[in-house]
């Protein structure tokens, strides 16, 4: 873990240097006093290395809010990233969620590092941060609309809709106001409707079934 650190503390220092996008492996390894190999040994590339950061963060964060009951943790695949709990399971209800203060916790994590991330999220490429966030928030989303649903029918694709689009919209609201926001705190006007997305989805789901069932 100290290698990860002082890796990431070197390229996060770097990054006040000089835009993100213009500092290589080579700039990495020579601010961090390493070697390539050691680079390469943890990370695939410097894309990588920004989601270990992301998730190293988001992991702090949530250890702090949350009992680790509630913490969700990827498969351990060998990747460094799957140490670190990225969403939880805190449930409202026999088939409800309140997710609110996750949301709350991610949105501190972008306000922490609002510069840093603000670049993070200028790349579409797809390995970039923001491709990988939805991939990994989408599965999540379909896990929890299994949920709501209880055993309930709904059709795959809708399952697939439904779970692509909210992740769409949070993930296009964070990127949104992280590359704008101001000095102050730019996410406060969230707090109302922090469960927004599992709310509403509950809501599509009810609405769903009682159509099904006219």
């Amino acid at each position: 873990m100290n290698v990860l650190l002082s890796i990431s503390q070197a390229f996060l220092e770097l990054c006040e240097e000089k835009p993100l996008k213009k500092i290589s492996v080579s700039d990495i390894v020579d601010k961090a006093g390493k070697n390539r190999k050691t680079f390469y040994y943890h990370f695939e590339n410097k894309e990588h290395l920004i989601i270990w950061i992301f998730r190293y963060d988001l992991g702090q964060v949530l250890t702090q809010h949350f009992p680790e009951s509630v913490l969700v943790y990827e498969k351990d695949n060998g990747d460094p990233v799957a140490r670190f709990p990225y969403y939880i399971t805190q449930k409202s209800g026999v088939r409800s969620f309140d997710h609110a203060e996750f949301f709350q916790c991610f949105a501190q994590v972008l306000e922490g590092r609002k510069r840093f991330y603000a670049q993070a999220f200028e790349s579409c490429e797809p390995n970039s941060l923001k491709n990988y966030l939805y991939q990994l928030y989408t599965t999540m989303l379909k896990r929890d609309i299994n949920f709501i649903l209880a055993n309930r029918f709904m059709p795959q694709r809708n399952i697939d809709f439904l779970a692509e689009f909210y992740t769409s919209a949070f993930l296009d609201y964070f990127v949104r106001k992280t590359s704008t926001m101001g000095p102050s705190r730019g996410f406060d006007n969230i707090e109302p409707f922090g469960n927004i997305i599992h709310d509403t989805l509950e809501f599509e789901i009810r609405e769903a079934q009682l159509q099904r069932n006219l």
